[in-house]
């Protein structure tokens, strides 16, 4: 695979395509298009019996296992073609790149569905293997049916995300440019966003993509600015996820007008947000 044109910086901008909402948007050009795949509220609803299952239990919004949106199995092949002919439509808009999310299994125990307990059987393989190779046979078709940069969003387990997801870190780098990671917390202290971003820079010999949190509800600057100086020093890219393109501009003046956070990292020497903030400067 040819070395990934991906810059340094935070200077980004995602769209999302299939939200969980399951409202299918016009892939944006010049931008990353995110694509979710497995988590779809829509289908769950229209197609309940596509649903990943554990014990009798389904993955879906609700439960004790507190998803945050229904799961659809990861083997299900019409499922599957659905999700890759959408991600095929959005390379065809002269996008920036593509960034999948959502491509796992909801947690350890699912799937032990049907299809799922019949295939694995078939295959001869045992289950954590089985499912380390559904996931990264998927994101293998994706990267043959498209020629765009492709980025991976994976969950935030550095030590058992192949045996809770089905995500095999050292077979999935080999079809995708970078890989990120949403590190979503409480960023009064930034003790954990350091060790699990240490944590996950080991692991990765491919540009390692930083997810912040600046949406609702508002983390005080002060606090996101923290959080960036930390994760600048692992990530290829850091990654501010607003949602809404207000919040973003908001965020931007913040930033770039307040002295303090000028002050701060430059004491920390984050040059490289420094750059951007002075780029953002110029802008009107």
């Amino acid at each position: 695979m040819d070395e990934p044109r991906i810059p340094l910086g935070f200077d980004y901008v995602f769209y999302e395509v299939k939200p969980s909402s399951g409202r299918i948007l016009r892939p944006l050009p010049k931008a990353w298009n995110v694509v979710n795949c497995f988590a779809d509220n829509t289908i769950s609803q229209t197609k309940p019996d596509l649903i990943a299952t554990c014990k009798g239990d389904r993955a879906v919004r609700g439960t004790p296992r507190r998803f945050l949106w229904d799961w659809i199995c990861p083997s299900r092949a019409e499922y599957r073609e659905y999700c890759l002919k959408i991600i095929q439509e959005v390379a065809q808009h002269d996008v920036a790149g593509i960034r999948l999310d959502s491509v796992c299994f909801p947690r350890e125990g699912y799937c032990d569905c049907k299809v799922c307990t019949e295939v694995q059987k078939t295959s001869r393989k045992d289950l954590i293997e089985w499912r380390a190779d559904q996931i990264g046979s998927f994101i293998r078709e994706v990267r043959d049916s498209v020629s765009c940069e492709l980025g991976l969003t994976i969950e935030p387990d550095p030590c058992y995300g192949k045996e809770r997801f089905g995500l095999d870190l050292e077979q999935i780098v080999n079809y995708v440019d970078f890989v990120s990671t949403p590190l979503y917390m409480d960023y009064s202290i930034v003790y954990w966003l350091d060790i699990l971003a240490n944590c996950f820079r080991r692991k990765f010999s491919k540009p390692y993509f930083i997810e912040l949190y600046a949406g609702y509800p508002r983390t005080p600057t002060k606090h996101l600015v923290s959080a960036l100086a930390v994760a600048s020093t692992y990530a290829d890219c850091v990654v501010l996820s607003t949602y809404e393109a207000s919040l973003t501009e908001t965020l931007q003046r913040e930033l770039v007008r307040d002295e303090e956070v000028w002050k701060f990292l430059e004491e920390r020497n984050c040059s490289e947000v420094l750059r951007i903030l002075r780029d953002w400067k110029k802008r009107p």
